[in-house]
């Protein structure tokens, strides 16, 4: 019964993220969720409260991958400053593999709900304390290491957004991304691994 609950909201999840691309968050009925998940209206409050619970569990999915693939690529790394670099990479790589949300996080969220702007700041806070925790660790003080990591969440988010909006490939996404870790990493005086091609499973 359990996995039949989580099929049923794995389903409604699916369809919002189509539905939510085609009409907006404001357009999107909760019908129309339920219309394309096969399933009928009220299944959808069993998992659901409303429709903006439902685009901010889309949020959090899409940010739940990340942290989990920057810890998984994390545990791999040698020193600090091989942790930031996997780290950077695993951010990237999640968003070029997951361009349709993707796509609502980064272009829909901000300007949907003042929810979903704290939603995604409280995301953006805790990447930049994990670059943080890195920089100090290569020997940067508190305060520049602060101004860094802000600098790098805001640069990594703006390319991103920039390569979604525009609906570039996979390999473009991954090209711009690791144009601004090794920008960032030359802006602070680091040498840049050998690092394979962007997207490779070693990449981080």
């Amino acid at each position: 019964m359990a996995e039949n609950g989580l099929e049923r909201r794995e389903a409604l999840m699916r369809a919002a993220v189509s539905v939510f691309s085609r009409d907006g968050f404001a357009g999107a009925s909760i019908r129309a969720i339920t219309d394309a998940a096969g399933c009928a209206t009220g299944t959808f409050y069993l998992y659901f409260p409303s429709k903006e619970d439902c685009f901010a569990a889309l949020i959090d999915r899409l940010y739940e991958r990340v942290l989990r693939t920057v810890a998984e690529a994390r545990r791999t790394a040698t020193d600090p400053a091989d942790k930031l670099w996997v780290s950077i990479g695993a951010v990237v790589r999640i968003f070029a593999d997951e361009r349709e949300l993707a796509a609502l996080v980064l272009l829909q969220a901000p300007g949907a709900s003042s929810r979903f702007r704290e939603q995604l700041e409280r995301i953006r806070a805790t990447l930049a304390a994990l670059i943080v925790e890195d920089l100090e660790e290569v020997g940067l003080a508190r305060w520049p290491a602060e101004c860094a990591a802000r600098s790098l969440t805001g640069a990594l988010g703006e390319v991103l957004v920039w390569q979604v909006a525009e609906r570039r490939p996979r390999e473009d996404l991954l090209a711009a991304g690791e144009e601004v870790r090794r920008l960032f990493w030359r802006g602070l005086g680091l040498a840049p691994p050998d690092a394979p091609a962007p997207g490779t499973s070693a990449d981080g």
